[in-house]
């Protein structure tokens, strides 16, 4: 017999990403604020627990082969920490773009972990599935959180989530025509520093609570995409000129956001960068509250 679960998996955007130096294990230090956005992904789940075997199905528009999806990885994961083995298809409404820097594929798996845990009686606790998706990827423990907003910090594995009112932001999403791959951006971030010591500039969380035109947030990347990237200059401009009240490049790359508190400005945004980056999306942030 099949039984049929339907989740939302949620994009998110780096409100700030800044990257430290690399650490004794490769990764570098990240001090980001992470932010859930509007723009998702609709998985539909289909599971069969009479089937006992790992059977593990993923119809949907990926790039990668099912066994390098995250959604993949998750499920497999998940049986063997549960040790039992079950049929389960997953079909994928995919929206959010692959190799953007939304944070997609984490997201996916993150929504598999916690739709498949309720479904067996929630045999997991917060910890073992924050465990079980480190072993998976540094971004998934966030999109585990019930918080739409969290302070990230380590190689992106430690996260705080934030407890603060936050509106609704309309968001403007550009996607520039090519994917970053994360270990190239990280590769040209630090030939830029010529190994230089970084030291990472906390940010304090009450920094949220400011209109986004006041925001003092960064990205590390920037600079060194647009140095590589001329189109990220031209985007950045057609920003500015439209009264984006904040604007930067999201994760590692590709895509570019702009924050816009007048849907007018938006607007007009909108229309002249489709002239020259066709593939753009109108969504907003998912508003933040105080417990």
């Amino acid at each position: 017999m099949f039984e049929d679960l339907n989740v939302v998996s949620h994009a998110k955007i780096n409100l700030h990403l800044d990257v430290g130096n690399k650490r004794p294990d490769g990764f570098h230090e990240i001090y980001s604020f992470f932010k859930t956005i509007l723009l998702h992904d609709d998985i539909e789940i289909s599971i069969n627990k009479k089937i006992n075997k790992k059977i593990i199905q993923i119809e949907g528009n990926f790039s990668c082969s099912n066994e390098n999806n995250l959604i993949y990885k998750a499920t497999e994961l998940f049986m063997e920490k549960l040790e039992a083995y079950f049929f389960v298809n997953f079909t994928v409404n995919k929206v959010i773009p692959e190799g953007g820097g939304l944070g997609g594929g984490s997201s996916n798996a993150a929504a598999v972990l916690k739709a498949l845990n309720a479904h067996f009686n929630n045999y997991f606790n917060k910890n073992d599935l924050k465990n079980i998706a480190s072993l998976i990827g540094s971004d998934i423990p966030f999109f585990l959180e019930e918080s739409t907003i969290a302070l990230v910090t380590g190689k992106g594995d430690i996260v705080e989530p934030i407890s603060i009112d936050m509106p609704e932001y309309q968001l403007l999403l550009v996607y520039p025509g090519f994917k970053v791959k994360t270990a190239d951006a990280y590769s040209w971030l630090d030939i830029d520093r010529e190994n230089d010591k970084h030291c990472i500039e906390k940010i304090n969380n009450s920094m949220l609570l400011h209109r986004p035109s006041e925001w003092k947030f960064l990205n590390s990347f920037s600079k060194s995409l647009a140095k590589r990237f001329e189109i990220y200059d031209r985007i950045f401009l057609v920003f500015k000129d439209n009264g984006a009240d904040f604007y930067n490049i999201t994760g590692s790359g590709s895509i570019v956001y702009g924050i816009f508190t007048e849907k007018a400005n938006l607007d007009r945004a909108y229309s002249d960068v489709k002239r020259f980056c066709p593939d753009i999306w109108i969504t907003s942030t998912l508003a933040s509250k105080s417990s």
